[in-house]
């Protein structure tokens, strides 16, 4: 969810949680609602104490699983370039068939980002990774400097295509609609229940109530850019690709000029 969005849809919920507010008043008089405190006092606490328990979790959850991903981004893109080091000791032409392997996979994977957050692939990095896989492995090495590197290779290769299908996994792994639907409800009853006492002075509780609607939209926000760590806003960015490219062109191309931010 960008920043706009979720500012605007932010603003309309205050809006009409006040508006909400004002018509409930006009319905029910102040003196009557003042009467009924010492009940909708208990309730209103285990409501909002249940609701904020439901959404904590699911925010926890939610921050844990954008964490979980970042990871595996990293992990793949550090399997890669150990891939890229080991290869050093295969002989030409081998070194450098896998070495440029390695950045044609690592540039399709950051060419293919933005389709992360249409939860799709590249067709062209599945075919790369899968090269790269058939070099890795149908090398027969001869010397025991090459036995012992693609012994250590096999394993990084493993590695990377762990950590690729945990990130294509991660892109299916956000909460059903059911659960958006019950913190939906969840929120609408806890500001509904805001409605139940009455201040003396209108405007006060007008504050009250936008407050409480602004943490709620807020929380929920904070859920929605976590939930999908590959769109919005806040997402993981190819950063650990990008940082491997650079080092792999100083290798392959001498005297190219990268920059490292």
């Amino acid at each position: 969810m960008t920043l706009g969005l979720s500012l605007a849809l932010t603003v309309l919920t205050v809006l009409i949680s006040i508006a909400g507010l004002l018509i409930f008043r006009r319905l029910d008089g102040h003196d009557e609602l003042k009467a009924q405190h010492e009940v909708t006092d208990p309730y209103s606490q285990f409501v909002g104490m249940l609701f904020a328990v439901l959404l904590g979790f699911m925010v926890a959850d939610a921050m844990q699983r954008f964490s979980l991903a970042r990871q595996t981004v990293e992990q793949e893109a550090s399997s890669l370039g150990n891939i890229f080091r080991l290869a050093d000791a295969l002989p030409e032409p081998s070194r450098k068939k896998v070495q440029g392997t390695c950045l044609h996979y690592a540039e399709e994977v950051i060419k293919a980002w933005p389709l992360l957050a249409q939860k799709k692939t590249s067709p062209e990095a599945w075919t790369t990774y899968r090269e790269l896989w058939k070099e890795c492995t149908t090398y027969e090495p001869v010397t025991p400097r090459e036995i012992n590197a693609q012994a250590a290779m096999l394993p990084c290769m493993a590695s990377l295509g762990d950590s690729r299908r945990l990130r294509v996994d991660a892109l299916h792994n956000g909460m059903s609609p059911i659960l958006w639907v019950i913190l939906g409800v969840g929120g609408l009853a806890t500001i509904i229940f805001t409605y139940f006492f009455s201040c003396n002075n209108l405007y006060v509780q007008m504050v009250m109530v936008a407050i409480v609607s602004l943490v709620i939209c807020l929380n929920i926000f904070l859920l929605a850019c976590y939930d999908d760590p590959f769109s919005g806003d806040i997402m993981v960015q190819p950063t650990a690709f990008e940082t491997q490219v650079k080092l792999f062109k100083l290798e392959l191309e001498p005297g190219a000029k990268v920059e490292f931010n």
